[in-house]
């Protein structure tokens, strides 16, 4: 498994409290950090503020130095609505070619759906595929949110890349069967959401009022944290390592400082009878915890 870096933060604000982005500074000593710790897999999407144009500036001002750039982007959510299916194809062309000329770039790695919908129409699937054909990207795929969407993507043979929300809290995809499915199909899997938005690392006691429902599922966790002496950052982290199926860990942060202490612990793992204990302790949980867009 390797780390990719979320560029949500680049571009927006972001998170359960808000944290400001950084500014183009700070974005830049970040990927160079980042770059010269071996990461070289960012994962960006249109809608992420200007974070893909904050990143071409990146590139362009350091393309000699860090020339080797893993970059996955998104479609615009909801685009193919207000266009004709007849010209979906030109469409997605037209935002992967907007992509590519905002960060500066040849080629993407993958283009997926950020809409995971579209996973149920066979002729969007169809029309990013385009996208391979033109060569604009390597691969395509789609980021869930849902066992559904993440069983209906693998029915078809061109999805290669599937971004899933995978954490402590979450094991609806372990539950249902899907992760030995996309390995037996060869599809990369990028699990994102490893600190749910923050949440992970935030007091219980702390958390805005919308997230209440969370407190006493957050406190079963730190408390087998203490128990274990194992900090909440290493342990969220270490229980997503721990999986043999993902392949890139898909991550954020706001600053320098946690950037660098994402990647130091990132070997560091944890005790197996710990990842049994979280695995125990959250196996039931409410789709609410564990599902963003019920947060509101």
């Amino acid at each position: 498994m390797k780390l990719c870096l979320g560029t949500v933060q680049f571009g927006m604000d972001y998170g359960i409290q808000g944290q400001k982005r950084p500014s183009e500074t700070l974005v830049d000593e970040m990927l160079a950090y980042a770059f010269n710790h071996g990461i070289n897999c960012l994962d960006t999407a249109s809608l992420y503020g200007n974070a893909e144009e904050v990143i071409g500036n990146f590139i362009k001002k350091y393309r000699k130095k860090f020339d080797k750039i893993q970059m996955i982007s998104k479609m615009p959510s909801h685009s193919l609505e207000v266009v004709s299916d007849k010209v979906w194809s030109d469409t997605m062309l037209y935002h992967a070619e907007h992509s590519i000329t905002t960060l500066g770039i040849d080629k993407l790695y993958a283009y997926l759906f950020h809409h995971a919908g579209y996973i149920f129409e066979e002729k969007a699937v169809e029309a990013l595929a385009s996208v391979t054909t033109k060569g604009l990207a390597e691969k395509i795929g789609v980021s869930v949110y849902s066992p559904e969407e993440a069983m209906k993507a693998l029915e078809y043979q061109e999805i290669k890349v599937i971004q899933i929300p995978y954490n402590v809290f979450d094991q609806r995809l372990d539950q249902c069967g899907f992760f030995q499915k996309a390995k037996k199909a060869g599809v990369e899997i990028y699990a994102r959401s490893t600190l749910l938005q923050g949440m992970v690392m935030m007091n219980p006691d702390m958390l805005p009022k919308k997230m209440s429902f969370a407190a006493d599922y957050l406190r079963r966790f730190l408390n087998i944290c203490s128990e274990y002496n194992i900090p909440p950052l290493q342990a969220a982290v270490g229980y997503v390592s721990a999986s043999p199926y993902i392949d890139y860990m898909v991550f954020g942060a706001d600053n320098k400082k946690q950037l660098a202490e994402y990647i130091s612990i990132w070997d560091l793992g944890m005790p197996e009878e710990m990842v049994y204990d979280l695995k125990s302790a959250f196996e039931t949980v409410e789709e609410k915890l564990v599902n963003p867009v019920f947060w509101e």
